[in-house]
């Protein structure tokens, strides 16, 4: 297992380095870069031919202060460059290398999301040990998103007992998350321990998005409630087994009562019983776009709970065409594909 995120460098520099090295880790990065990143890439070398006068006329005479200090652009310029170098990792290392204000525009991007990687049957504690190496370099904050991933042919890992003490107040501390992608997270083993793990989420949590979810829909149910300000849930493939966890007393723990709003994105994901207990639960229902993608059965108690707010409904393979007239009778913008 690794545990990976937006890395470049993790100390600011003290020099300068020389512009024709920054050029050539960006004239590398472009190559293997998608059009548009490139075209972001050389943004950056031409900035940087200008700034040390790469393009200045050969026998003109330049000063010894001119040669040694470059003058280095403003800084909202160098934001709006590593601004669209976000999906360019190699070229935001290489800005971070050049200077303490392009460093410092750079590292945001680069630790914005930390990915967790494993596999394999065995609980392994030490998986979660580089978020010590993180706190240790005061990194934790910039995380603004989580991506855990595991397969059932390697086997689940990321579970309460993969934690030890240091780590899970490590993990404790990373409270600017807005955005979690979790794939198969067996919510039946978290859910007596829920706001251990993941109640300093809570308040600044706007997006989910569970990749085939393990749990009763009750216990899914009650793990979306835990975050009052979703604007974005989505939903793939829930696997909605029996499983024998009991979820503690709704009195030892008062229910937030979220608006859930924004879009909702379901896959293959029928399970009326969901929905039906978020409704029952006090907790209102208040999406604004609906993408129903082979999860016909939830559509009757979504339109109806979101009856006064929802603006567009998507249907993907949809078999009832009367969901679509009824879509069509709420004034609502409909697609079927």
């Amino acid at each position: 297992m690794t545990c990976s995120g937006r890395f470049g460098r993790l100390n600011p520099p003290i020099e300068l380095i020389r512009s024709d090295h920054l050029e050539a880790l960006l004239t590398s990065s472009t190559m293997s870069a998608s059009p548009t990143t490139s075209q972001s890439t050389r943004t950056v070398i031409a900035c940087h031919r200008r700034a040390n006068h790469v393009d200045d006329v050969p026998n003109e005479p330049r000063t010894t202060y001119e040669s040694t200090h470059p003058t280095p652009p403003p800084y909202d310029i160098v934001e709006m460059i590593t601004a669209h170098l976000i999906h360019d990792l190699d070229a935001l290392k290489a800005c971070s290398l050049t200077s303490s204000s392009w460093y410092t525009a750079a590292v945001p991007h680069l630790h914005h999301t930390l990915t967790f990687v494993g596999g394999g049957p065995d609980v392994d504690r030490s998986r979660l040990e580089p978020l010590s190496k993180l706190h240790e370099l005061g990194l934790l904050p910039l995380v603004k998103a989580i991506r855990v991933e595991q397969w059932p042919a390697k086997g689940y890992w990321f579970v309460p007992q993969a934690f030890n003490p240091l780590t899970l107040h490590f993990f404790s501390t990373l409270t600017n998350v807005r955005a979690l992608k979790l794939q198969h997270l067996e919510i039946h083993r978290f859910i007596r321990v829920l706001e251990r793990y993941f109640g300093h989420f809570s308040q600044t949590l706007r997006s989910i998005t569970l990749h085939q979810p393990c749990g009763t829909p009750q216990q899914l149910s009650y793990f979306l409630s835990r975050f009052p300000n979703l604007v974005y849930i989505g939903i793939q493939e829930a696997q909605t087994q029996i499983y024998n966890t009991i979820i503690p007393n709704a009195e030892s723990i008062p229910p937030p009562a979220p608006r859930f709003r924004g879009r909702l994105v379901l896959s293959r994901t029928s399970s009326v019983e969901i929905w039906t207990r978020l409704i029952a639960s006090c907790v209102s229902l208040q999406f604004r776009h609906n993408d129903l993608r082979w999860s016909e059965g939830c559509a009757p108690v979504l339109l109806e709970a979101c009856a006064e707010t929802l603006e567009t409904l998507r249907f993907s393979n949809m078999s009832d065409r009367s969901l679509v007239g009824e879509g069509f009778r709420m004034g609502l913008s409909t697609d079927r594909s």
